[in-house]
């Protein structure tokens, strides 16, 4: 075979290849080439909304275009609010057949515009207009120009809403994407007070939702439109029958938790409780914070950072600068790690200083913040292990909390379905309200549950007394004088810590300061040198559970407005 001659046979394949590919179906896919809308809003919350929509049928034999347009959204749990439709008018200016069928079912309007003896194929407009009601109120207006049950592509959009009157929006916001997408797309207040977005490339089951907020009094006749779903007189008629069992099932499934409770709750004493100037059992701050309410919490973890410091284990070191709020305060602290003899540490202490120098023996609170939240509760967990093993609390107190927290939201979990059923076959509902209400009682006393032993409730007494000693107005005056053995600096700020721990850190800390400059410690470095007065609050602000250097950042959330998330939008496709 000669070069022409392959080359021939050559051309004849590829021809044929192109010929066998124009017969497999593989033409334009549909898709929406322009959807423009115009919305007039009226003072009564009614619009009056014009959609020019070029449908592409490509090469596809169609009869029209479905257009479907909600009416009823869900509001309440028994309630819908309603977007009545009227007033339906559809024209095509490109000659395709625009017989229309409304159809109304399950809260959608379906707009099935075309001749069912009639085929249509390419590109055709249709202009459909129609008047909804009660949309706009409170001076707001949200709208999904474009639904996102369209499930075609749309190549472009182009949304102009009018107000009242001319009346501009005094704010815009536009968003494109899936059902919930945030994502903003182009929106402009035009000179004459018209709303302006532009969108393109959307895909299939995509939308776009425009919202604007009007002036005060702009949409002062608008009404919102509601239907009640459900009747709760009717669900939850009271009879003897309904009552009683509603009030037994409190009874049985609450009382023995009330019980419970009521004898974990501490005793009060008998008779006058006398002073507690030390603290009981030589507690360390963490522990008499804890048995005092059963909860480890993070100024009871800052106490502790605070108390290694006091007994020389680490040094505290302001870095300067005022603080983030704009008080005296400094900005920021610097810790140090004096390397001293550990023996004596209990577990949780330990954890703690190894996680604030796990990565250096200088470190400051705001390069700790990042993975302070993880050591703060691993910190936490141990120090209610402590407890356990000091013979305070008869088990783990968090565990407890949570295996009735757990039973409570069962319970509840348990009782509104039971509701729901009942409410929704007959009007024996009030029942099953008893089971909710012992649900709640649960988990209102689930924080009450975990038992103190008898050392435990003593311990109680004695923490009690002494932090009344410590939030005396003659506190310092109550504090034996002299220093303890473990204790490294200034003497009167030895129980600064368990004041932290126990919530009085203010009143204490006011009296430090009353009485004084503070002389030289070696384990606290002020930032306007040794003696400086603001020695005390600085030393509350960095124990506080809320000290801004040690907060997580607060992450920026999107706008309030999501595609889908107002009324309008629907979708459609060809038939």
């Amino acid at each position: 075979m000669d070069g022409r001659r392959r080359a021939g046979v050559a051309s004849g394949l590829v021809l044929g290849a192109v010929l066998l590919g124009g017969c497999t179906g593989g033409g334009p896919a549909e898709a929406i080439r322009s959807y423009d809308v115009r919305v007039e809003a009226a003072a009564d919350g009614s619009l009056q909304v014009e959609e020019v929509i070029e449908y592409d049928f490509g090469d596809e034999e169609r009869h029209g275009i479905e257009r479907l347009i909600p009416e009823r959204l869900p509001y309440a749990q028994t309630r819908d609010r309603l977007h009545p439709v009227s007033d339906v008018t559809v024209e095509s200016p490109s000659g395709a057949p625009v017989d229309t069928e409304l159809i109304r079912e399950d809260g959608v309007l379906t707009l099935r515009v075309g001749d069912e003896d009639t085929e249509v194929s390419g590109r055709h407009t249709y202009e459909i207009g129609y008047r909804v009601a009660g949309v706009a109120d409170a001076d707001e207006l949200r709208w999904n120009a474009v639904g996102t049950g369209w499930s075609v592509p749309v190549d472009d959009v182009d949304v102009r809403v009018a107000g009242p009157s001319g009346a501009a929006p005094v704010e815009a916001d536009c968003v494109v994407g899936a059902e919930g997408s945030r994502t903003p797309c182009d929106v402009t207040v035009e000179p004459g007070g018209e709303l302006h977005a532009q969108a393109s490339g959307l895909a299939p089951e995509e939308g776009v939702t425009v919202a604007g907020r009007w002036p005060a009094g702009t949409f002062a006749a608008a009404e919102p439109i509601y239907d009640d779903t459900f009747s709760p007189a009717r669900a939850f008629r009271a009879t003897p029958a309904t009552a009683g069992l509603a009030l037994a099932a409190l009874l049985a499934l609450a009382g023995p938790v009330v019980l419970l409770a009521r004898r974990g709750r501490p005793r009060r004493a008998s008779g006058p409780v006398p002073p507690q100037l030390t603290p009981p059992r030589d507690g360390r701050p963490a522990q008499l914070g804890t048995v005092l309410d059963g909860h480890a919490q993070r100024h009871e973890v800052t106490a502790t950072l605070l108390d290694l410091a006091v007994r020389g284990h680490l040094r505290i070191e302001e870095t300067g600068g005022r603080a983030a709020d704009g008080s005296d305060g400094p900005a920021d602290w610097r810790l140090v790690r004096t390397g001293n003899d550990l023996r004596g540490l209990r577990g949780y202490e330990q954890l703690l200083l190894d996680g604030v120098f796990a990565e250096g023996d200088v470190v400051t609170l705001s390069e700790l913040q990042p993975r302070f939240g993880g050591l703060d509760g691993r910190v936490r967990s141990a120090l209610y292990t402590d407890v356990v093993e000091l013979g305070w609390f008869a088990a783990d107190p968090a565990a407890v909390r949570r295996r009735w927290y757990a039973r409570g939201a069962v319970l509840l979990g348990t009782g509104v379905v039971l509701t729901v059923v009942l409410a929704a076959v007959g009007t024996w509902a009030l029942a099953g309200l008893g089971v909710v209400v012992a649900g709640l009682v649960v988990l209102g006393l689930a924080g009450r549950m975990p038992q103190r032993t008898a050392e435990g409730a003593q311990v109680h007494q004695q923490v009690v007394a002494f932090r009344d000693s410590l939030a005396a107005s003659d506190a310092l005056a109550r504090v034996p004088a002299g220093r303890v053995d473990d204790l490294a600096g200034d003497p009167r700020a030895r129980y600064l810590p368990h004041a932290v721990a126990l919530g009085v850190a203010n009143q204490f800390a006011a009296a430090l300061e009353a009485a004084g400059p503070a002389p030289a410690a070696d384990w606290y470095v002020p930032a306007h040198g040794a003696g400086y007065v603001g020695v005390w609050p600085s030393l509350v602000a960095f124990s506080s559970p809320d000290n801004p250097v040690l907060s997580p950042p607060v992450s920026s959330g999107g706008g309030a407005t999501s595609v889908g998330g107002a009324a309008g939008g629907g979708g459609g496709g060809s038939w």
